[in-house]
């Protein structure tokens, strides 16, 4: 398990770090259903409502709990800015994808109110082998988020498993999802 870390990161961050969350996560509009791939729509279908296609898309899923929602991303590592991929502390790498993880509390005024939690990640491949993912905490300006790697370089099905934990409450949060990459 990974607890809270305070990551002291420059103004300009933020607004990537959002920017970049939200283009993630733009699709994860429906509790415990993945977004899917770019093999879920027409090429034309997307083309035309501008979203995003083909191997770069991220792989996304959302599960609301009481008081809470979890929100998952998987995109590529090597398509992140340079900027991003400094501050997550991730090389550009064609065989990493980057697990991207926020939880925001459905209680507060501010819809994008996002919480301190312990998290931890594990996948388990199709040997039934499992693997244990380090996530980081990444604060800016009020908002935190969790990231950490997958090694996709060898394989491309993950069955992913995510526990949270909010700070200051018993609530235990649970995600199980598969995800295929296919790029």
């Amino acid at each position: 398990m990974h607890t809270y870390r305070n990551i002291t990161t420059g103004k300009l961050w933020l607004p990537l770090m959002l920017g970049a969350s939200l283009v993630l996560l733009a699709g994860c509009d429906r509790a415990g259903q993945s977004t899917g791939s770019a093999a879920d729509s027409s090429a034309a279908d997307s083309a035309a409502t501008g979203e995003q296609t083909g191997p770069d898309k991220p792989l996304g899923q959302v599960m609301e709990f009481d008081g809470y929602t979890m929100r998952a991303s998987i995109s590529r590592a090597d398509v992140l800015s340079d900027t991003m991929a400094r501050q997550y502390g991730i090389a550009a790498n064609p065989g990493l994808a980057l697990l991207n993880l926020v939880i925001q509390d459905n209680n507060e005024a501010r819809q994008d109110a996002t919480v301190e939690a312990t998290v931890s990640v594990q996948h388990e491949n199709l040997l039934g082998q499992t693997q244990v993912v380090d996530m980081r905490a990444v604060e800016a300006d009020g908002y935190i988020s969790y990231v950490g790697t997958l090694d996709a370089s060898s394989q491309r099905n993950f069955q992913l498993t995510i526990n949270a934990q909010p700070t200051g409450t018993e609530q235990p949060l649970e995600m199980n999802f598969t995800v295929q990459l296919d790029w």
